[in-house]
């Protein structure tokens, strides 16, 4: 079986970076790679081919993309203070939006494009 691939491309980096290690730690088979601050998405989208997007802005031609699954995560704004980050989460048909997004939303999308993507084929 092959293992699911996840692009992380959200900001600040440190959100990207923390991510990436726990789903290494939840999800030891999942190859993860990060967005650099110059990469465009789009461009590591057709690179990659990712089963799961972790975003902070997934494209509108990427969101009707069929091949992946996506998880577009709010924006942190400077001044805001603390406060829950939010996400939209879309699985091929299945929609949900969090208030307060955790690391178990990622690994239940993940697990979902396993089951959906990697296992099938």
């Amino acid at each position: 079986m092959r293992a699911p691939r996840v692009l992380i491309a959200i900001e600040p980096r440190m959100y990207a970076e923390v991510l990436a290690f726990s789903i290494g730690w939840h999800r030891p088979r999942a190859e993860v790679s990060l967005l650099g601050p110059s990469e465009d998405l789009e461009d590591a989208l057709q690179r990659l081919h990712p089963h799961l997007v972790v975003a902070n802005s997934v494209p509108q031609a990427a969101k009707e993309d069929t091949s992946f699954l996506w998880v577009e995560m709010a924006r942190v704004r400077a001044g805001d203070g603390v406060k829950r980050l939010g996400a939209r989460i879309s699985a091929n048909g299945y929609s949900r939006s969090v208030d307060d997004v955790r690391t178990a939303h990622v690994c239940a999308a993940l697990d979902r494009a396993e089951r959906e993507f990697v296992v099938r084929g």
